[in-house]
């Protein structure tokens, strides 16, 4: 599953409280650069995640198969169902036993297939149910059970919607269900949690001119005598309750193919084109997942469906994804690689979340933030390691917002008011980058191998982050308890505040390394941080050196052959930080025209566009706009471009005016639009000293927007 686009508003939100509060913002990021706390100050209490403890329901029973029947009174918004539920006891002396069940109205309970009925009772969000005897681990029990419900979740009833003037398409009448993470029992009674594993089919009957989309492999449709439909679709591979997903609509169907596997896109009418670039990379990045885990696609279909008003960006039911209809059909008509995120981070799942399940809530880490990872995967694939690592750089953003402003957990933990509570940014953008980082760690022959062993030790079983961590050890023949401990069961992050000094005589570099980061029951006071590289340039070349951080306070010497004009603290990012490493203006324009490191090029970018004003001396100001010039038009990667654009709108002059229009007709429509809008501001605060609302919101809103 993947959050929808409204995380994105609230930081629109924040960055327009930026233009409406500079007073307050700016210098209190100037004192966070540059204030050292003191020996005596405390940590403030740290906000954590509100909620309790939860511990994993003891099973009784494993489920081995669902047979869900259901009709619609769509005007009432009321389900008609019939469940057949069976199960293995997992202990002799087994009579009772609980399904959950949310707001049902129950006709019947009966054994099968003799049609006895069983005595059953409800309890809040529970149906409990007497069977007529004892039974034991190596009996099967069947029980049928006849309801009706109007879900207040689970599964919706969304209304047709007709063109805009804003949308160029209607939406058609649609019921679609969102699982995950236990909202399935308010439509069918089930074992809701990820723990057990059941095949699965349906009977879903609709209307005449409408198509229900669902797991596995679809068997038969036949009409009946009162003008409906029955869609018949089965999946014969065990998986986990909330994975199980239905929508009906009236909708167009796509095909294309990976190898023998049938792929499917369902889509509105007149979307058709849209949908199709959208989803059109999904048998290439079938392809790259297959060989990259070398474990071939696991099941025998793979459909996406877009749905209208989704809760979420996406879901991974098995073998049938749902989108929201907003993630797919919003970008242009050519293939724009928008979705592509949205579409590698839901079919990775068919790997890691549907084959292969994290055991509770707790551990989403092995569903979640693989899938987030393998996004950036595939973008390396297709685009890069220098898209993989901007990839990286946006996750690690998000992930310190939500630290800075929300709360502060570990990836691995089991408090939570609601299990939903958990779908948040330490889950998946550091959840991501902890994958990436322990990717550095193991190297990246011994982490895909890793990979294909978890994989085929776990199929069809549910997992925790111990078992990934066991696998890492066997395979890499490394005790890994470190990396685990300080990033999945600890919080935060390294705070690392690094200082340089040179000794012309004895061409010795120091660097005095850090930690700063307040320790609390959470967050250490030490993180251990392997294999750092620094970038050293002089004018008479460049080399990297390795260390590794494992003290609150170190010092590192390297001898150079001149003075260092750039350094590069991790070059290439193998560490999720916040770094506090002041450097001269000269340097950080050495290390835009030099650095190896993309990351590295953009951040000295960034740095001379925070820097502006302080470069008073005009010969400096004309050094730093040609060399962001120089990087706007020279630049292999389009971030650092994209970033250069940006920082040129600082500096007022003709030469940025320039070297803007230059950018204004770069290759990459993202470098286009950065500059057109600092065009647009550029003549906006020649005009006014301060830039109109309506500006404002045109930067925010407009981004990825080319205008004329």
């Amino acid at each position: 599953m993947i959050l929808h686009h409204a995380a994105r508003r609230a930081l629109v939100l924040a960055l327009i409280m930026s233009f409406t509060l500079p007073g307050l913002i700016q210098p209190a990021q100037a004192q966070r650069r540059s204030r050292r706390p003191a020996a005596e100050e405390q940590a403030p209490p740290r906000r954590q995640m509100r909620g309790t403890e939860h511990k994993r329901p003891q099973r009784t029973y494993d489920v081995q198969h669902y047979i869900i029947r259901t009709r619609f009174d769509v005007p009432n918004k009321t389900v008609y169902g019939d469940t057949t539920v069976t199960l293995r006891p997992l202990a002799p002396g087994f009579q009772t036993f609980d399904l959950d069940a949310t707001g049902m109205e129950f006709e019947s309970v009966r054994l099968e297939p003799d049609g006895r009925t069983l005595r059953w009772s409800q309890a809040p969000n529970k149906l409990s149910i007497t069977l007529d005897r004892s039974y034991t681990a190596a009996d099967t029990v069947a029980v049928r059970i006849r309801y009706r419900t109007t879900p207040e979740k689970g599964l919706y009833f969304i209304p047709a919607s007709p063109a805009t003037r804003y949308r160029s398409y209607a939406k058609p009448a649609q019921i679609w269900t969102q699982g995950e993470p236990e909202e399935n029992h308010f439509w069918f009674p089930c074992y809701d949690f990820p723990d057990d594993k059941a095949t699965s089919e349906q009977y879903i009957t609709t209307g005449a001119n409408e198509t229900a989309i669902s797991n596995g492999e679809l068997l038969e449709t036949s009409s009946n005598p009162d003008g409906t439909r029955t869609f018949h679709w089965k999946m014969e591979q065990p998986h986990s309750s909330y994975l199980i997903s239905m929508v009906v609509g009236n909708y167009v169907k796509l095909t294309d193919s990976y190898r023998n596997i049938p792929i499917e896109y369902y889509t509105y009418r007149g979307t058709e084109a849209k949908a199709r670039a959208a989803f059109g990379k999904t048998p290439q990045m079938m392809q790259f997942f297959s060989e990259r885990f070398q474990f071939d696609f696991p099941f025998n279909k793979y459909a996406q469906t877009i749905v209208a008003n989704f809760i979420f960006g996406g879901m991974e039911n098995v073998t049938a994804t749902t989108q929201a209809d907003t993630e797919i059909l919003s970008g242009p008509d050519e293939a724009s690689g928008e979705a592509d995120n949205l579409v590698s981070h839901e079919l990775s799942h068919s790997w890691f979340g549907n084959i292969a399940t994290a055991k509770d809530w707790a551990n989403l880490w092995v569903n979640e933030g693989f899938a987030t990872f393998f996004e950036a995967a595939y973008k390396e694939h297709a685009a890069g390691r220098d898209a993989y690592m901007e990839e990286m750089n946006g996750n690690a953003s998000a992930y310190f917002s939500e630290d800075s402003y929300q709360y502060r957990r570990p990836i691995v933990s089991n408090r939570y008011q609601k299990p939903v509570d958990l779908f948040d940014a330490t889950l998946y953008k550091k959840g991501g980058v902890v994958v990436h980082m322990l990717r550095e760690v193991v190297g990246d022959d011994v982490f895909w191998k890793a990979l294909n062993a978890y994989l085929n030790e776990f199929k069809y079983q549910n997992t925790d982050a111990r078992d990934m961590q066991r696998v890492f050890e066997r395979v890499s023949g490394r005790n890994l308890d470190w990396f685990f401990d300080q990033w999945l069961y600890k919080a935060g992050y390294p705070e690392l505040r690094v200082r340089q000094s040179y000794n012309p005589q004895t061409r010795q570099l120091a660097l005095d390394v850090e930690q700063t980061q307040m320790p609390d029951a959470l967050t250490p006071a030490v993180f251990r941080l392997p294999g750092i590289e620094i970038e050293i340039g002089t004018t008479r070349g460049r080399k990297t050196e390795r260390i590794d951080v494992t003290k609150r306070t170190e010092r590192f010497t390297f001898t150079l052959d001149g003075r260092p004009r750039m350094i590069v603290f991790d070059k290439g990012e193998r560490v999720l930080k916040k770094l506090d490493f002041p450097q001269p203006g000269e340097m950080a324009v050495f290390q835009l025209r030099n650095s190896t490191d993309a990351m590295a090029r953009k951040a000295a970018a960034e740095l001379l566009a925070e820097a502006g004003d302080a470069f008073s001396i005009e010969d400096e100001r004309r050094e730093v706009v040609e060399a962001l010039r120089q990087a706007v038009a020279r630049d292999s990667f389009y971030g650092v471009r994209a970033a250069a654009a940006k920082a040129l709108t600082r500096f007022r002059s003709d030469a940025a005016m320039s070297a803007l229009l230059e950018a204004a007709r770069d290759k990459d429509s993202r470098v286009r639009s950065v500059a057109i809008k600092g065009i647009r501001e550029i003549k906006t605060v020649e005009e006014s000293e301060s830039p109109t609302l309506e500006l404002v919101f045109l930067i925010l809103f407009g981004e990825g927007k080319e205008a004329e």
